[in-house]
């Protein structure tokens, strides 16, 4: 299933999370226990539609997507089902239009399958962890900073907490190996967890339907060969969080395509 722009989503999702909801099955995923296996099927949910920018610094000084999502998170009661349309709902609101939000079309079953998931309060219960990535110096790339990112990163952390994660981790501007070592630490943190939720945002870019996240170390070359040498594929940091309910991706970044030709 893939949605374009002109496409009511939000309106839509609602619908199917509102049928599901009624349904005998959606309820299964509470039966699941920590270490009951390698862990859910990640969801992601993406600040853009493919093709497109995201806002570093919106109308609240960060990504309208960020802002969103920590206006959601405060708020007292709050069931997946209704998250998932008021994130898509408040990111177009805050962006006055310019970010469309999409989720991607393998997480549509996995929306539905929890929309009867109670995020706010949280479950006395269950233990929830959280990693927030960011990407914001790019002093050594050929790439503007992202100061919006960067303030984002402690706003979104100070929600998670406000929202009774158990653990909320940062990780700002890493290099190849305190990255691959942050992942492998959270992987190991999250399969002892019920819920997991990794938001990362930096420049990003979309190539045949994948997104690469671009770290800030080296200049980016504007080359397909590099590809694999020069950025972050985000299903490779999809693929940490292995909680045994649910694993959230937020991806802040854009979804550009910029390779015309090598």
């Amino acid at each position: 299933m893939k949605f374009n722009d002109n496409r009511p989503l939000p309106i839509l999702l609602g619908i199917f999370l509102l049928l599901w909801a009624g349904s005998p099955w959606a309820g299964m995923v509470e039966n699941r226990s920590p270490g009951d296996g390698p862990g859910a099927a990640p969801i992601y949910f993406y600040a853009s539609q493919s093709g497109k920018k995201t806002l570093d610094k919106g109308s609240d000084g960060g990504n309208p997507f960020a802002g969103a999502l920590i206006e959601l998170l405060d708020r007292p009661d709050l069931g997946f089902g209704e998250f998932s349309t008021g994130l898509m709902e408040l990111t177009a609101q805050k962006s006055k239009g310019f970010q469309q939000p999409d989720v991607s079309a393998a997480s549509i079953r996995d929306v539905l399958r929890l929309c009867a998931l109670q995020l706010a309060p949280k479950p006395a219960a269950q233990r929830r962890v959280a990693l927030v990535l960011v990407f914001s110096d790019y002093s050594g790339a050929n790439l503007p900073p992202l100061p919006g990112a960067r303030g984002d990163m402690k706003r979104i952390a100070d929600a998670l907490q406000r929202a009774g994660f158990d653990e909320v981790r940062k990780l700002i501007d890493p290099n190849h190996g305190k990255l691959e070592s942050a992942m492998r630490e959270f992987t190991e943190l999250s399969q002892q967890s019920d819920l997991a939720v990794l938001y990362a945002t930096g420049h990003g870019i979309e190539v045949e339907g994948n997104i690469y996240l671009i770290p800030g170390h080296h200049p980016f070359l504007k080359k397909s060969t590099m590809l694999e040498k020069r950025t972050v594929p985000l299903t490779r940091l999809g693929n940490a969080p292995r909680a045994s309910h649910a694993n959230i991706i937020f991806y802040g970044g854009s979804r550009e395509t910029p390779f015309s030709d090598d």
